[in-house]
């Protein structure tokens, strides 16, 4: 259904982790906690997607892409920081365009995917 790459996303999960852990050191702890939480969903979400991709799984990919935008979902109606819950936003609409390039048999674009975990870094650094 899809070619395999080498895609970052692991990194970029891990970095979303990282600078949340470093960016909130100078928030108030209600903050630091929803930019953790997310830091570690969307890092978890984005490691699946790429290792579905990866493996060429497509039925992988859906399950994973699923189970990342429910989490994102719940997660975001628990942030009370508006750049925070907008940026987890992004996030998901990311998912959903590399489903629907998934879907239609395409390689996956995965910059905005990627554009969208920094979105949500920077939030998270603010």
């Amino acid at each position: 259904m899809f070619r395999s790459r080498r895609v970052g996303m692991g990194l970029s999960g891990g970095a979303v982790a990282v600078a949340a852990a470093f960016g909130t050191l100078g928030c108030d702890l209600q903050r630091a906690v929803d930019c953790t939480r997310l830091a570690l969903e969307v890092s978890s979400s984005v490691d699946a997607l790429g290792r579905a991709l990866e493996a060429e799984d497509p039925t992988g990919f859906v399950d994973a892409a699923d189970a990342a935008e429910n989490d994102l979902s719940e997660l975001s109606a628990d942030v009370s920081d508006t750049d925070v819950r907008d940026a987890a936003d992004s996030v998901g609409e990311a998912i959903d365009n590399v489903r629907a390039g998934v879907a239609e048999g395409e390689t996956p674009d995965l910059s905005p995917l990627n554009a969208a975990v920094d979105e949500l870094t920077s939030a998270c650094a603010a």
